[in-house]
């Protein structure tokens, strides 16, 4: 081993810009340090990146590209366009094994990690003064004692604390106080805190055209992209990115020059600058003017303005959905990055919890001094922020653009309701340090889905007891075990299955089911399939309560769920769902039959179940094509003296109303079931 010098130790970073978060790597048999020493090997071997590292003492399963994925904020591993490699400062480690310096990498790129040292050598012993101090003192807002253990794993595994057994207390080594004393620490009051710059002002500078594209038609909102595209450089640094790029196009410019111009200033390869060159075309920033030939448009043309910032904000919410839209969700409340991805999803139609998208959104929002932060990750509007939604709030409509409401609005459920569920779903399954709250939701949700469900919890019992709300002949029950975990992952080591198995047999459950917001490990599948077990992940939930919103089905339908084993596929249900859907479809398509037959002189307006069946095979409405027997079912049903569309003769049946008339009659009965 050769000691580096404390004169070459890595530059530490400010307090704002260091990272919360300790590496998310297993730990070895002789510590962390083992773990990064074979992850670093397997860069320099070329191993590939699919495979699963082996560290000695571990059972992880993650692949090398997770690991490294972990490793990147730390300033340990990069990602250029040519793949991963090891950062100059990593590769000092591997060269030296010089403990103090990996502790000093740590340190520079890592919140609260020499503090916790002068913490313990000022007397600070127990995780949960620690805990305290760095939430009350240092803002970081930890539900969970995991990062003071994970900080204190990795300093005994680097040799500057010790753990004394009898006591249960820690101390710091020697060289842990020649650490201590060569890096420092920040005390709390040495935290920076931020005024709002905008609280003198009394109006929005931005320009009138800006304010104009800010005020969108149901159209242009419907019609914009979740996903922003790429964008070379920092976020931070967007603006002067792409006047740069504007004052290059200000003629046409051939691609090959362009593609120049982003090797040199940025760094980035010819398939970085399409991505780009994409997506300065989606904002209407430049044009085509050739095939190979690009021009900066009018639009772009006005750019820089006075006020840059706001009038950028402007476009990129003309042309990317949830963008203004934060504003009006941080308007109630301070919200998280991870909290604004979970409204996305659930509210406005992304694909799925994007994180990356929405700190694309918040930092452009914060450049147009929109917002600030507010504590911990989260954000709230500034003074600017709130005379701006105040002024648009006349011509802004919040969610109503982009949903996937998957029948919310036609269905007998709230759509508001069953959105604020499903968002409670997911801030739950990660709040650990509350698990009853991820109970409670996961009860509510089967409750929505038409079950009677209990809240049980508690020693010896199951934390949600479900049953089927029919006869006890045909009735059956599901013991679900609700699983809440910090990083959302639920591991192996977090389910007893013996357990579970204990539970089914003291409540005399039918199916036993596990529900979790992400479960990982084949380990884990293997041992739920073995034991019969149901594993059902937020995502797979969530598009059970849509599809039930849309196609509500009977409990007997949902048992096939149930008796499946390992993780649940809904796919079995989707035979009873198209079952209902043709059985609407052929209500409707017989209701509009005989309206629309009403007046014919010949036939007087009464059909014979045969004559329908021929209307509805010529109109290829149906595949396949109705029987008579489907036909003479509904007819009977429509014609029944509770439902009375529809009226019957010895001649055949007749509309006793329009299609208006048998939805308002269908409606009135629905909320006599409500109320």
């Amino acid at each position: 081993m050769v000691k580096v010098d404390s004169l070459d130790y890595p530059t530490i970073r400010s307090w704002e810009t260091k990272i919360f978060a300790m590496p998310n790597i297993p730990r070895a048999e002789k510590g962390f340090p083992e773990s990064l020493m074979y992850i670093l090997m397997s860069i320099k071997d070329n191993t590939p990146i699919s495979s699963t590292v082996e560290i000695p003492g571990s059972q992880s399963e993650r692949n090398l590209e997770q690991l490294y994925i972990n490793l990147r904020p730390s300033g340990i591993v990069n990602k250029p366009s040519t793949g991963w490699e090891i950062s100059q400062i990593a590769q000092k480690w591997l060269e030296t094994e010089d403990s103090l310096y990996l502790a000093a990498i740590l340190n520079a790129n890592i919140k609260f990690f020499s503090e916790i040292i002068h913490l313990i050598k000022n007397g600070y012993q127990q995780t949960r003064e620690i805990q305290e101090i760095a939430n009350n003192n240092y803002n970081l807002n930890w539900k969970t004692k995991s990062e003071i253990r994970t900080r204190i794993n990795w300093l005994r595994d680097l040799n500057l604390i010790w753990f004394e057994n009898f006591s249960r207390n820690h101390y710091l080594t020697d060289q842990g106080e020649k650490f201590l004393s060569t890096v420092g620490y920040l005390k709390p009051e040495e935290i920076k805190t931020y005024k709002d710059a905008t609280l003198e002002e009394i109006d929005v500078p931005m320009s009138s055209w800006a304010w104009k594209m800010s005020i969108l038609d149901d159209e242009t909102k419907s019609s914009r992209k979740t996903g922003l595209g790429y964008i070379p450089g920092s976020m931070q640094n967007t603006h002067n990115t792409i006047v740069g790029y504007l004052r290059m196009m200000s003629t046409p410019t051939e691609f090959s020059t362009i593609t120049e111009y982003s090797l040199v200033t940025y760094g980035v390869a010819e398939s970085s600058t399409r991505a780009f060159i994409t997506t300065l075309m989606n904002l209407g920033f430049i044009q085509r003017e050739t095939k190979t030939h690009y021009k900066t448009s009018e639009l772009g043309g006005k750019f820089p303005t006075d006020n840059f910032e706001m009038d950028f904000a402007c476009c990129m919410n003309s042309q990317f959905s949830f963008f203004f839209e934060i504003l009006f969700e941080l308007k109630e409340e301070h919200l998280t990055a991870k909290e604004l991805a979970v409204t996305a999803k659930v509210s406005h139609g992304f694909p799925s919890e994007n994180r990356t998208e929405i700190n694309k959104r918040l930092h452009i929002l914060k450049n147009a001094k929109l917002i600030q932060e507010a504590g911990v990750s989260k954000y709230s509007l500034t003074h600017r922020g709130e005379l701006f939604i105040e002024k648009l709030q006349p011509h802004y409509q919040v969610n109503d653009e982009g949903i996937d409401k998957q029948g919310l609005e036609e269905s007998d459920i709230n759509g508001t309701e069953v959105e604020d569920l499903l968002e409670e779903i997911r801030h739950s399954s990660v709040d650990s340090s509350n698990p009853s709250r991820f109970e409670e939701a996961v009860k509510e949700a089967f409750s929505l889905l038409g079950f009677k469900a209990d809240l049980l919890g508690g020693a010896g019992k199951t934390d949600v007891l479900i049953e089927a709300p029919t006869t006890p002949k045909f009735s059956y029950t599901v013991a679900v075990d609700a699983k809440s975990a910090y990083n959302g992952r639920v591991t192996e080591d977090q389910i007893n299955f013996d357990t579970l198995a204990e539970h089914k047999t003291k409540h005399k459950a039918n199916y036993s089911v596990v529900v979790g917001r992400e479960f990982q490990g084949k380990r884990l599948t293997n041992r739920a399939i073995k034991n019969e077990v149901v594993l059902i992940n937020v995502e797979e939930l969530e598009l059970l309560i849509k599809m039930h919103t849309e196609v509500p089905l009977k409990s007997d339908s949902y048992q096939k769920l149930f008796a499946q084993k390992g993780f649940v596929n809904p796919q079995v249900i989707e035979e009873d769902r198209n079952n209902i859907r043709r059985e609407g479809q052929l209500l409707q398509a017989i209701m509009k039959c005989l309206f629309e037959e009403s007046n014919d002189p010949h036939t007087e307006g009464i059909m014979q179940p045969k004559e329908i069946y021929i209307l509805l095979k010529s109109q290829n409405l149906f595949t396949p094509i109705p029987t008579l027997g489907e036909i003479k079912q509904m007819l009977e049903f429509l014609s029944s003296p509770l439902i009375g569309c529809v009226g019957s003769v010895k001649e055949g049946y007749y509309a006793l109303g329009s299609l208006t008339d048998a939805a308002h009659k269908f409606s009135f009965y629905l909320k006599a079931c409500i109320d």
